[in-house]
């Protein structure tokens, strides 16, 4: 039977692995092995998780997880379309092959959103892949307008 619950803080090894499989499916590069970059997710995950400002949701099977969904909480001076300045951004949804179609990520997906609206959030962002974006749409997501990204590498 599949469960829903927070992650615990000992399962941020878990939590870290996953991570880098939902990057490579997304990405196409194989970087399971990068040990820097596990490195550095599993130091976000452990500070982020002792100081809240990060929570995962996870799906699990006989007590294995299946299924992630990430929630990334900050603020920033209030304007216009947040005026809290509360922002809450959603990432991690990844759910293994075997389990996806089943209603598990839209599952772990309202709990994110529930959990932000829950803390006070007036803007919810995140980034869709091609296959998470109909889950997104029908829950009333849409195509931002005006934002810029740079990279620094």
């Amino acid at each position: 039977m599949i469960q829903y619950r927070i992650a615990l803080f000992d399962e941020i090894e878990v939590l870290t692995q996953v991570r880098l499989e939902f990057m490579c499916e997304v990405s196409g590069i194989n970087n399971l092995d990068d040990k820097n970059l596990y490195a550095n997710n599993k130091d976000y995950f452990t500070r982020a998780i002792s100081n809240e400002s990060f929570v995962a949701w996870v799906a699990t099977d006989d007590n294995k997880i299946i299924a992630t969904s990430g929630i990334s909480f900050y603020e920033l001076p209030p304007n216009m379309s947040c005026t809290n300045g509360k922002v809450a951004y959603i990432s991690n949804m990844f759910t293994f092959p075997k389990y996806r179609k089943r209603g598990i990520a839209s599952k772990l997906f309202d709990l994110s959103v529930n959990e932000a609206i829950e803390r006070g959030c007036k803007k919810i962002m995140l980034e869709a892949t091609n296959m998470g974006r109909p889950l997104y749409e029908k829950y009333g997501f849409m195509d931002a307008k005006n934002q810029m990204i740079y990279c620094v590498i």
